[in-house]
């Protein structure tokens, strides 16, 4: 494609889907719309594509924001009609539906990027980036909470819509990949879903984390995406200099500098000097979303692999919710290389 500026077609309408739809706006892509509720396309006031073929045909790339059991199809159409893609998160529901669909994105030559919210965030950009600097000195627990009180979504559990942002988060922070997993899921609604996840992963460096996700729990803050929702969108960083709170829905950034040092009669006791605020900006959902898409966007027209590709960002967190579904399910500790 020689044009600098691709021509976007975003497939799905729904409540994501309207973020997506103001994210484009926002940059002034050119772009239009495919939905089975064809009324629901015409209200976004974009071209209305007739079937996502004849959209395809029109366009150079595709934004999936559709329900999950739908992407693998979405997706894998995309690709083989020579089109780049970016897919939603979750990619798919399974590593091995994401290790297809990098295979075939590969094989065709195409850009595909992964809809990863948080990676896109100034604060948990911030995060890595000390991390990387060695702010926080040698990393001993992460901790992050998705869960509140909301909606069950009809396709998906606490895993699919809510884990996987810090089944991704997490690694990419701490620059390492787990090596293991302990799970322990809930179905507390009855209906045949995890509504309620709580993931252990431990890496072969010593690091240990936390994921807590679910739907059934106590909110703090209203849900930025959902109304009427109330939602914990939180991560804590431990290390041994440095320590460090971030909430998401609040937009708060706390960093406590220091280290706990030998006191007599063999007690260490903290010395962290006061809580900081290191002054990352704020950011919506939408500004969120428009930084993932003119990454994407940038990607397209110059030809580079997204760093949320495929492999990075769907087969990768997608074998830690394998392994936590085997892990909830036989009552042990699971190694990822048994989902390599």
């Amino acid at each position: 494609m020689e044009d600098a500026t691709p021509r976007l077609l975003l497939l799905g309408c729904g409540a994501f889907g309207r973020v997506h739809l103001a994210a484009l706006q926002r940059l002034r892509a050119t772009a239009m719309v495919f939905d089975p509720d064809r009324a629901a396309a015409e209200a976004t006031g974009l071209p209305v594509a007739d079937s996502v073929e004849s959209g395809l045909a029109a366009c150079d790339a595709a934004v999936v924001a559709t329900p999950v059991p739908t992407h693998v199809a979405l997706a894998t159409a995309v690709l083989r009609a020579g089109r780049d893609l970016f897919l939603e998160k979750p990619a798919t529901e399974t590593s091995a539906e994401a290790a297809a669909l990098a295979a075939l994105a590969e094989e065709r030559g195409r850009v595909a990027q992964v809809g990863l919210y948080f990676r896109f965030h100034p604060k948990a950009a911030a995060l890595r980036r000390m991390v990387a600097e060695g702010c926080f000195g040698r990393l001993h627990y992460l901790a992050a909470r998705f869960s509140g009180l909301k909606r069950a979504r009809g396709d998906s559990g606490a895993l699919l819509n809510d884990a996987v942002h810090f089944a991704d988060l997490l690694p990419w922070i701490a620059g390492e990949a787990p090596g293991r997993i302990f799970a322990t899921l809930a179905d507390p609604l009855g209906r045949g879903r995890e509504d309620l996840a709580v993931i252990q992963l431990m890496f072969p460096s010593g690091l240990t984390a936390l994921i807590e996700a679910g739907c059934v729990l106590p909110g703090r803050w209203p849900d930025a995406v959902v109304p009427g929702a109330e939602t914990r969108k939180e991560v804590v960083v431990a290390g041994r200099d440095a320590l460090a709170e971030v909430d998401f829905a609040a937009e708060t950034f706390a960093l406590r500098r220091g280290a706990h040092a030998p006191a007599p009669h063999g007690a260490w006791l903290p010395r962290h000097g006061p809580r900081e605020d290191p002054g990352i900006p704020a950011a919506d959902p939408v500004e969120v979303v428009a930084a993932e898409l003119a990454a994407f966007v940038d990607a397209v027209a110059t030809r580079r692999a997204p760093e949320a590709d495929l492999r990075s960002g769907a087969v990768a967190p997608a074998r830690i919710l394998d392994a936590a579904r085997r892990s909830a399910l036989e009552g042990r500790v699971v190694a990822l290389e048994e989902f390599a």
